[in-house]
């Protein structure tokens, strides 16, 4: 299993829609399942359909890679989601240092090994851990823009806003990619580098989500991370359960948070008037009691002609763990 890090360096403002009624709902990260929509959609676009499809199967069989979601790294700093299990912290430490432990999300990959690893945490801990969200906060600026909608009959206006995120010059988003068939790591930086160029999110009509890409090997600290044998496991992804876990996986959740996906259909280039199903993860940071698998979930909206929508929409589901499961 060869595990690489790669760095995304947007060239401009980003569109990642947040869960709410409008678009100023942004957040500063991308989920697994959009990302591999995106990439899959690259692939439609650069190679055509049946290309999208051929590896669409690869991955409802065995995946051939894994993706984690892309957190945020601000110059030589890379922060992972928090491990929502804090049992071993002391009760002590909880009392006199609650309200910041709440208030952390976000964690340097430093000190996600000793969250993950459950060290004694001190007071000191707490406080540098807390410090560093103003890297973290430092790494982005949001900005909310009015803009103005014409009705196409009778041409009235009206007011509306949309949210965009700008990353600083030493910052952006990471993700990592743990490649199980090594004959994909050429493929995935090709399809990287083109997706780049359409752009990542949405409103790229507005030029917004084109980066330029970075690939390298994962350093021995995010190899410590991936491949340190520990009791639990935290998701570096979304999880869809698998059908063979859906009777099991309840009772291997530690502590988690579950978020609903909704959305349109993306073809290729063409945003399709159909919505697909909604459909439900478990989040980043979630523990686990043993490390699931996950799947490809279908999200294909029902009835649909097929000379609307000719093939079946899918949404990504597959576990990132910190630890790695081997295939």
């Amino acid at each position: 299993m060869d595990v690489y890090l790669y760095k995304l360096k947007f060239k401009g403002p980003v569109h990642f829609g947040d869960t709410g009624i409008d678009l100023e709902n942004v957040k500063e990260y991308v989920n697994s399942d959009t990302l591999f929509s995106a990439i899959i959609n690259a692939v439609n676009i650069y190679f055509g359909s049946e290309e999208a499809g051929k590896l669409i199967q690869k991955f409802l069989q065995k995946p051939p890679f894994l993706l984690s979601s892309l957190f945020i790294f601000n110059k030589d700093l890379y922060f992972l989601p928090k491990p929502m299990d804090d049992s071993f912290i002391s009760e002590e430490i909880k009392r006199t240092k609650g309200k910041e432990l709440k208030k952390l999300k976000w964690l340097e990959k430093n000190d996600f090994i000793k969250w993950q690893r459950q060290d004694i945490l001190n007071v000191e801990d707490i406080e540098m851990m807390q410090k560093k969200q103003s890297d973290y906060g430092e790494a982005f600026t949001k900005e909310i823009r009015p803009r103005v909608s014409l009705d196409r009959i009778t041409q009235q206006s009206s007011i509306y806003h949309c949210g965009y995120i700008y990353f600083n010059q030493k910052a952006g988003l990471y993700g990592l990619v743990a490649f199980y068939d090594t004959n994909f790591i050429e493929k995935f930086k090709n399809i990287l580098i083109l997706l780049g160029q359409t752009g990542l999110g949405g409103e790229k009509t507005y030029g917004c989500g084109m980066f330029d890409v970075v690939f390298e090997q994962a350093d021995s600290i995010f190899q410590e991370i991936l491949k340190t044998k520990t009791d639990n496991y935290t998701l570096l992804s979304l999880y869809h359960p698998a059908p063979e876990e859906l009777t099991t996986f309840p009772n291997n959740l530690i502590a988690y948070d579950i978020i609903r996906k909704k959305g349109w259909v993306t073809s290729g280039r063409n945003s399709l008037p159909l919505k697909r199903k909604s459909v439900g993860f478990i989040t980043e940071g979630s523990v686990l009691k043993k490390n699931l698998k996950g799947c490809l979930v279908d999200v294909t909206p029902e009835s649909i002609p097929d000379d609307i929508l000719s093939h079946r929409v899918y949404r990504y589901g597959y576990a990132f763990t910190a630890p790695l499961w081997e295939a």
